[in-house]
C-alpha cells in the first residue's frame, strides 16, 4: 500500500491516534525495508525486454496501461527500463501530495519525469475491466480493435475486458499471482467491491472465463500473433 501511495501511512487515523506526528519517524523502518526489498526484486520476467525491442524493430506500437497511479509506475518504468522501450503509457494521475512534499525527495522534478514514453493519464475513478477505456486508448493511438493484441495476467481485468472491447486477448498465465496465498489478503485490502471479487472467483475456477491465447511459458510466445513474424 504504501508504495502505491505515497504518505499514506501519515493519513490513516489508526495510526495518528497511536503515534501522532511521529508516525514516519516510528514507521522508518519498515519503509526502509520495504524499500529495499523493491529495489532488489524489482526486475522483468525473462524475455520481456528482448520481445518488445523486437516488437519496436519491427514498427509495433507498445502501450501499457496500467491502475497503478502515475508516480510509482513511472518508478516501475525507469527502474526497469521500459522508458522508450514502450511508447505510450496510460494509468490514473497521481494523488494529490502534501505541500512539503519536494522537500521529502532526494532528486530534483526531471528526475521523476519519463524521458522517451508519452504518459497519458486515464479519467479518474475508472478502472479495470471497464472495456470503454481499452476502446479510448486505441482510439486515441490511432489504431483499430482488430489491430491490437492485448496482454495481461489478470483473468478478469485483462483478458474480460479485452474481450469485451473485441480486442485480441493473450493470457500472461508465466506472471498470475491470483492463487498465491498472499493473493487472499489483497482481496482483503483491495478496492474492489464483493461483487467483483467474486466475479474474480468465479472467472479462475475451471470452466470459467477462457483466454484466446495462452502465454503459459514466457512473454516471447506473443510474437507469433503478429503478422510480421
Amino acid at each position: 500500500m504504501w508504495g502505491e501511495y505515497s504518505r499514506l501511512l501519515e493519513e490513516l487515523p489508526c495510526l495518528r491516534d497511536l503515534y501522532g506526528d511521529d508516525i514516519a519517524i516510528v514507521m522508518k523502518p519498515a519503509i526502509e525495508a520495504f524499500r529495499e526489498t523493491r529495489r532488489r526484486v524489482l526486475q522483468l520476467y525473462p524475455t520481456v525486454e528482448a520481445t518488445l525491442q523486437t516488437l519496436k524493430r519491427n514498427g509495433v506500437l507498445i502501450a501499457a496501461y496500467t491502475e497503478s497511479q502515475a508516480f510509482y509506475t513511472n518508478y516501475r518504468f525507469r527502474k526497469l527500463g521500459l522508458d522508450g522501450l514502450v511508447d505510450y503509457l496510460y494509468s490514473p494521475k497521481d494523488h494529490i501530495m502534501p505541500e512539503d512534499t519536494e522537500s521529502t525527495r532526494f532528486y530534483s522534478n526531471d528526475t521523476y519525469k519519463l524521458k522517451h514514453t508519452v504518459h497519458h493519464y486515464t479519467p479518474e475513478g475508472e478502472l479495470k475491466p471497464n472495456p470503454h477505456i481499452l476502446a479510448e486508448i486505441i482510439s486515441d493511438l490511432g489504431a483499430a480493435v482488430d489491430e491490437v493484441v492485448y496482454v495481461g495476467d489478470n483473468i478478469l481485468k485483462d483478458v474480460f475486458m479485452a474481450q469485451t472491447a473485441g480486442v485480441i486477448d493473450a493470457h500472461a498465465l508465466y506472471g498470475v499471482s491470483q492463487h498465491k496465498p498472499e493473493y487472499e489478503l489483497l482481496r482483503k485490502v483491495t478496492h474492489w467491491t464483493p461483487e467483483m471479487v467474486e466475479r474474480e472467483r468465479q472467472a479462475l475456477k475451471p470452466g470459467g472465463l477462457k483466454p484466446s491465447h495462452v502465454l503459459d511459458k514466457n512473454f516471447a510466445q506473443i510474437l507469433p500473433l503478429f503478422e510480421v513474424f
